[in-house]
């Protein structure tokens, strides 16, 4: 995998509460960083990498915003922080992913709303060329960039998913190959011991 730069960026997060589950468990967090495509937490307790969360923003006296993430990486507190945990976001609904771009609008007029670059990892695939149609490059508004984007998060989540899928089948695979070589010894041994007796 190739590092690409992400088209989101990072903006402190102030006066958004987060709550945060993992299953059943709730895991006390405070949102930190937050962006079109994931947020920075600092957790009360350690999450595995690749855990699911469902995450809910509340921002003043509005309605939460739900949003489903994966842990990408763990970092640890320094000098009494709690654990930091780097997230991205999934399979975002449209209507929730039109709502934090609000919200990232307007932090993005705020004082304190200085961008944090980030960099993301994701696969980098050939470009597939293709014709379009005078109609199809008509501007009809914003409303088409938006989606694209949306659709680009979403594609960007389903290949980091496919990658994470691929990993856990070879190790899988690897650990049917270290049973197999176990059972074949254990037959061999139990086949030497009958032939002795």
């Amino acid at each position: 995998m190739a590092d690409t730069q992400s088209r989101s960026h990072r903006f402190r997060a102030n006066g958004i509460a987060a709550l945060v589950r993992a299953g059943t468990a709730a895991i006390p967090c405070q949102l930190e960083e937050l962006s079109a495509d994931g947020a920075f937490l600092r957790a009360a307790r350690s999450v595995p990498v690749g855990t699911v969360l469902e995450v809910d923003l509340k921002r003043g006296a509005g309605k939460s915003l739900h949003l489903r993430a994966v842990v990408l990486r763990q970092i640890p507190g320094r000098d009494g922080q709690q654990i930091g945990l780097d997230v991205e976001f999934r399979l975002v609904a449209p209507a929730d992913l039109q709502r934090l771009i609000s919200w990232l609008d307007e932090m993005k007029g705020g004082p304190d709303a200085e961008p944090i670059p980030i960099v993301v990892e994701a696969p980098i695939t050939a470009p597939v060329p293709v014709q379009t149609s005078p109609i199809a490059t008509a501007p009809i508004g914003g409303r088409v960039e938006d989606d694209r984007s949306k659709l680009m998060l979403q594609i960007k989540g389903l290949f980091r998913e496919m990658d994470e899928l691929r990993n856990r089948l070879r190790e899988r695979e690897t650990e049917v190959d270290d049973l197999r070589r176990r059972l074949s010894t254990a037959e061999q041994l139990l086949g030497s011991r009958r032939a002795r007796k």
